[in-house]
C-alpha cells in the first residue's frame, strides 16, 4: 500500500513539474527615449524588466508608450531539393544487357544526371529564396498601449513574463476567475 501511494505521489509530482513550461516572449517597448527590445522577464508596479542578451534592463512604466509582444521563432532551415546522381547498386543487368532498377526503368545517362542536378540546384535556390522572407514574418501576439496607465493592462502584460510563468500566483488567478464567473449570466 505504501509503495502504491508513493508511486502515485511521484507520478503526480512529475506531471505537475512537466506541466509547468515557461515560454519566453520578445517584448518591444517604445518609450519616450527610444526602443528597447528583449525577452520580457518581469513586470511589477513600477518597472518592466527585459533580458537583453544576458543583461537586465529596467524600464520605468511611466516612460513606456507601447509594448509589442512576439514569440521567439526558430531559425529558418532551408529545404533541400538537390538530387545528385543515382545509386549504381540499385540497378542490375537484365536479359538484354541494359542496367535497370527493380521496376524496369533504365539507368540514366551521365548527361541526364547532370541535367537533373543542375535543375534541382536552381529549383532549390528559388524555393529557399521564396520561403525565407515568408518565414521571417513574426507578427505580434499582443499589443499594449500604456499611455493611459491601467492596472488590467499591466496584469495582462505580466502573463507574458518569464517570472510570472515560473511563479504563477494561483490563488489570485482563482479569485479573478470567480469574479468573472460571478458577473457572467447565461
Amino acid at each position: 500500500m505504501k509503495k502504491c501511494c508513493f508511486a502515485l505521489a511521484l507520478i503526480l509530482w512529475v506531471s505537475l513539474a512537466m506541466g509547468q513550461n515557461v515560454k519566453p516572449y520578445i517584448a518591444i517597448l517604445k518609450t519616450t527615449s527610444g526602443k528597447h527590445k528583449g525577452i520580457l522577464y518581469k513586470v511589477d508596479s513600477a518597472y518592466v524588466i527585459l533580458n537583453d542578451n544576458g543583461e537586465f534592463d529596467k524600464i520605468a512604466i511611466n516612460d513606456i508608450k507601447t509594448v509589442q509582444i512576439r514569440t521567439i521563432k526558430k531559425n529558418y532551415k532551408g529545404i533541400n531539393l538537390i538530387k545528385i546522381g543515382s545509386d549504381p547498386e540499385e540497378y542490375q543487368l537484365n536479359s538484354r544487357g541494359d542496367k535497370v532498377n527493380k521496376w524496369g526503368k533504365k539507368m540514366p545517362s551521365p548527361e541526364d544526371e547532370l541535367g537533373v542536378a543542375f535543375f534541382s540546384v536552381i529549383f532549390t535556390g528559388i524555393a529557399n529564396g521564396l520561403a525565407a522572407p515568408i518565414h521571417a514574418i513574426n507578427p505580434n501576439v499582443a499589443r499594449f498601449n500604456l499611455r493611459q496607465k491601467d492596472v488590467n493592462k499591466l496584469n495582462e502584460l505580466n502573463y507574458f513574463s518569464v517570472y510570472y510563468q515560473a511563479n504563477a500566483n494561483v490563488l489570485t488567478e482563482l479569485e479573478q476567475i470567480k469574479k468573472i464567473s460571478a458577473s457572467f449570466k447565461p
